[in-house]
């Protein structure tokens, strides 16, 4: 039903913790989540909206968000996200949390030539990372240049990612090291597991991580398909 829904303007959205505030037409102030929106927030926009009891800290808050005019998303569920869903997805389920729109601003402006909306997710978060080692290395976040690394060379990156040795090797490439240490962690328990992203054959990226967590990053940004895991 569409009665209960109200009127509003987006007067706030803070875009890298993925909550912001509308403001109704009768002048309340309402909370609201990006994950109960159906389009992208944009400062500004007018939205209808359904509203409850927040679980937490009393008042109101939006259960349901959407476009003024449309009870639709605005992007048709059989067209691919654009950048700014994907990253808007991202930090609601607090997976690359530091990525600001400040960030995005100086990457596209010394990076991408004042056109990141054209560049693929994976692009961006690897020029995020290379401008932010400390940041790559809190993500889990690995990648190899090319030339590509002797298979030793690489698992010395690998052990130091992990903070644990791991096993010379029997592979003849990074491709086949992968395996082979993801064996060595489930045999020591560990609950993380190398997650190779899908790159070109020029450079390999990565992504040190428990189940849960790839997971849930799989489904915005494409893995390898030998990870097992569906995007």
């Amino acid at each position: 039903m569409v009665d209960d829904l109200l009127s509003g303007r987006v007067s706030s959205f803070r875009r890298e913790q993925g909550f912001g505030v509308i403001t109704l037409d009768d002048g309340r102030d309402i909370k609201f989540d990006a994950s109960d929106c159906t389009m992208v927030p944009e400062e500004g926009a007018t939205v209808r909206l359904r509203i409850g009891p927040a679980r937490w800290g009393g008042g109101m808050k939006a259960l349901h968000v959407e476009p003024k005019g449309s009870s639709t998303l605005v992007v048709p569920a059989s067209s691919p996200p654009t950048l700014d869903e994907q990253i808007a997805a991202l930090q609601r389920e607090h997976l690359v949390s530091a990525l600001s729109e400040h960030v995005m601003v100086r990457l596209s402006e010394h990076v991408f030539g004042g056109r990141i909306g054209d560049a693929a997710l994976l692009d961006v978060l690897d020029a995020f990372y290379a401008s932010d080692s400390s940041r790559a290395r809190h993500d889990g976040y690995l990648r190899f240049m090319p030339p590509l690394p002797a298979v030793g060379d690489a698992l010395a990156r690998f052990a130091t990612a992990l903070g644990m040795a791991l096993p010379r090797p029997v592979a003849c490439s990074i491709d086949d090291l992968v395996p082979q240490i993801n064996r060595v962690l489930e045999a020591s328990r560990e609950p993380r597991r190398v997650y190779p992203l899908a790159t070109s054959r020029h450079w390999r990226a990565y992504y040190v991580l428990d189940t849960e967590r790839a997971q849930r990053l799989a489904k915005i940004l494409p893995f390898a398909p030998s990870t097992g895991i569906a995007s």
